[in-house]
């Protein structure tokens, strides 16, 4: 096991005992030693949400996004990831700010976290869409792993195709239209995300 693979396991044990401090430290170190790993920044989103720090969370998952983005534009597609540009529509692919921005239709978790690190602290949008209340409760009991989900979902008097179906309809839409006017298409050439969106 690699040392930042350990510092992901202590990160996440910190986490379930709700020492978001410590876990969102742990996740910094890492990057120090693997600055291009997304799945850091992707840590450290769930880490900020959880901590009320919405800003932080929103910077994370854009930053996950552009290295993935970045990555692909730099390499370009392989074998696999070619197979995957290929099996989406045109009328998807023809209006993409990049090639490598395809892969944002893929890392859909990546795009849910995102809108939720922003929907959740609207506090119009929540007063306005009383729902978005018991989604925001669900998803952030599901974050924090401290409950099973058919039990949080009890709580809300919602079923698991119920919380499927509005992540897939309403947060992913969402973290999608923000992924797409957020990241900066222009510094693509750039792996420091820290400078960028930081």
């Amino acid at each position: 096991m690699s040392n930042v693979e350990k510092m992901i396991n202590h990160a996440l044990e910190l986490k379930s005992l709700g020492q978001y401090d410590q876990a969102l430290n742990m996740y910094t170190a890492a990057i120090k030693e693997e600055p291009s790993n997304s799945n850091l920044y992707r840590g450290i989103g769930k880490i900020a949400y959880l901590m009320g720090q919405s800003k932080l969370a929103v910077s994370a998952y854009l930053s996950a996004l552009h290295i993935e983005i970045a990555k692909i534009e730099h390499f370009g597609l392989n074998a696999e990831t070619q197979k995957m540009y290929d099996q989406l529509p045109e009328a998807l692919t023809k209006d993409l700010p990049v090639k490598g921005a395809f892969i944002i239709y893929y890392d859909t978790n990546t795009l849910r976290h995102l809108a939720h690190a922003i929907a959740d602290f609207d506090d119009n949008a929540l007063n306005q869409e009383p729902e978005l209340v018991a989604y925001k409760e669900i998803y952030t009991a599901n974050l924090k792993g401290d409950q099973d989900l058919a039990e949080i979902l009890a709580i809300y008097n919602r079923t698991e195709s119920d919380y499927t179906e509005q992540e897939s309809t309403f947060y992913i839409q969402i973290g999608k239209e923000l992924a797409l006017a957020w990241i900066k298409w222009d510094r693509l050439a750039s792996l420091d995300v820290g400078h960028l969106y930081f």
